[in-house]
C-alpha cells in the first residue's frame, strides 16, 4: 500500500493586506520542511515591499517598515523559495491565500506559477474535525494539543513551524482512520463543504 509522502514544505506568509490584486505585497515568508514525521529545518526571511506596511499590519505582525528597510525585494527572494520548494508537496493553512500571493508575485515578474501539489490544511481540518465556529490555526492546534502562543503568532516563521507540527499530527489521525495517501485525502472532502466556507 502506498503511504503519505515523506517530504512536505509548509508555507506561511505575512503581507501588507489581504489581496495581491489590490497591490498588497509579501513582507515575510516562512517555510518549514517536514521529512517523515519530523520537522527537518525552518527558513524565514523578511521581504522589502515596494510600498509601506500599514500600521494595522504592524500591530498584528510586529513587522515594521524599519525592519524590512534592508531586506531583499521579492524578485531577489523568490528564486530561493522556489529552490527550497523543489517538487515537494506544499502545505498551507488557507492555501488559496498563500499560494495565490506567491503566484501573483511570480506573474508580476513574468514567471510561471507554482505547480507543486498543495494541501490546504484549513480545508483538511474542516473535513476531518468536528464542527467548530472557526478553524483558524490556533483553534486547530488546541484540538490536537499542539502549543500555540497567540502573543508570538502572526509571524511567518512561527506559524509555519506550528502548522508543520499540527499537520503531522493530523496525518497520524487520518492514517488511523484507514486513509493512507493523497487520493484518500481528496475523498474526505464533503459535498456540502461550501456551507462552511466564508464568502
Amino acid at each position: 500500500m502506498e503511504y503519505f509522502e515523506d517530504e512536505y514544505v509548509v508555507v506561511d506568509l505575512e503581507t501588507t493586506g489581504l489581496s495581491p490584486f489590490n497591490g498588497d505585497e509579501i513582507i515575510e515568508i516562512g517555510v518549514t520542511e517536514i521529512r517523515g514525521d519530523k520537522i527537518h529545518r525552518n527558513y524565514s526571511r523578511l521581504v522589502k515591499p515596494n510600498g509601506f506596511i500599514p500600521s494595522i499590519i504592524t500591530e498584528i505582525t510586529n513587522i515594521t517598515n524599519e525592519m524590512v528597510a534592508d531586506a531583499p525585494p521579492i524578485k531577489e527572494f523568490l528564486p530561493q523559495i522556489l529552490e527550497f520548494f523543489g517538487d515537494a508537496i506544499l502545505v498551507a493553512h488557507n492555501a488559496k491565500f498563500d499560494i495565490g500571493f506567491l503566484n501573483e508575485s511570480l506573474k508580476r515578474l513574468n514567471q510561471k506559477p507554482i505547480t507543486n501539489p498543495v494541501i490546504d490544511s484549513l480545508a483538511l481540518a474542516r473535513a476531518i474535525m468536528k464542527p467548530m465556529k472557526s478553524y483558524r490555526l490556533g483553534n486547530v492546534c488546541r484540538v490536537y494539543r499542539v502549543n500555540y502562543d497567540d502573543d508570538v503568532a502572526h509571524r511567518a516563521d512561527y506559524d509555519a513551524e506550528v502548522l508543520g507540527a499540527v499537520f503531522t499530527t493530523m496525518l497520524h489521525s487520518i492514517m488511523q482512520s484507514g486513509n493512507y495517501n493523497l487520493l484518500d485525502l481528496n475523498k474526505l472532502q464533503k459535498d456540502d463543504a461550501y456551507k462552511i466556507v466564508f464568502p
